[in-house]
């Protein structure tokens, strides 16, 4: 079975990703909405400790996990929040002897996704074995590495990766969607590093514009991306649905 698992990254300071309203609805209902609309996505999971977030996943249907406790004020990095939530994902289908084929990873405060795009990284996980995962990347070519600096010793500007050969256009992952394989999720540790759960072989599925709600500013841009796609807002306010039972004691 093919499921697709929507985690809560820990919010920036001056911007609340889990309560967060964009065009009328919860920034999270974007994701879920593209995942809902995709051919090949049979369950949504989610996994956040923010109501808001716990209402959109009632009302589209989605089963609620139990989201990690961070020790004190540590946060939890995204590998950690995906490695426990692909536990849960995969101990619920346990429960009914249903493999899990594929995982569609999404972020609460990345509304900049499609079901179309979701759907080309599972067709092209499935028609290659090889592949590790397919992720949603946006082009940023001022961000290109050979551009980059870094403050020097002195107080002056140095470049940050001289050393680095010009490669071509620098794609970079925008949080968007990741269509990962068990194996590499299965893999994931404590330690692991940052897009660890890529894997290493990645087919890029390209777009333009993506990226996660980091800051206020951020909105007026999701929006357009969002109206690009043929998304209308909404004046009139969404239903608050009743939350779902809780989750079933022995997940962990």
């Amino acid at each position: 079975m093919i499921c697709a698992l929507l985690v809560d990254p820990d919010d920036a300071p001056d911007f609340p990703g889990g309560t967060a309203e964009v065009l009328g609805r919860p920034l999270a209902a974007y994701p879920l909405l593209a995942a809902k609309g995709a051919r090949y996505v049979r369950r949504l999971f989610v996994s956040s400790a923010s109501q808001t977030v716990a209402r959109v996943a009632a009302q589209l249907g989605a089963v609620n996990l139990t989201p990690p406790q961070a020790a004190g004020e540590e946060r939890l990095s995204d590998e950690a929040l995906i490695r426990h939530g692909y536990r849960q994902v995969a101990d619920d289908l346990k429960t009914e002897n249903i493999p899990l084929e594929l995982l569609v990873i999404l972020f609460a405060n990345t509304g900049a996704v499609s079901s179309a795009l979701i759907d080309e990284g599972v067709q092209a996980m499935l028609d290659d074995a090889a592949l590790d995962s397919a992720a949603t990347v946006s082009r940023y070519d001022r961000w290109n590495p050979r551009r980059a600096m870094r403050e020097g010793p002195d107080g002056l500007l140095a470049p940050y990766a001289a050393c680095v050969e010009d490669a071509g256009a620098p794609w970079f992952p925008d949080w968007g969607a990741v269509v990962a394989r068990p194996r590499v999720l299965d893999a994931l540790t404590p330690d692991s590093p940052p897009l660890a759960y890529l894997g290493k072989r990645v087919r890029p599925l390209e777009q333009l514009g993506g990226g996660p709600i980091d800051r206020q500013w951020q909105v007026p841009k999701l929006e357009y991306w969002l109206k690009k796609q043929g998304v209308r807002g909404t004046e009139a306010p969404q239903p608050i649905p009743k939350l779902q039972p809780a989750p079933k004691t022995d997940r962990r």
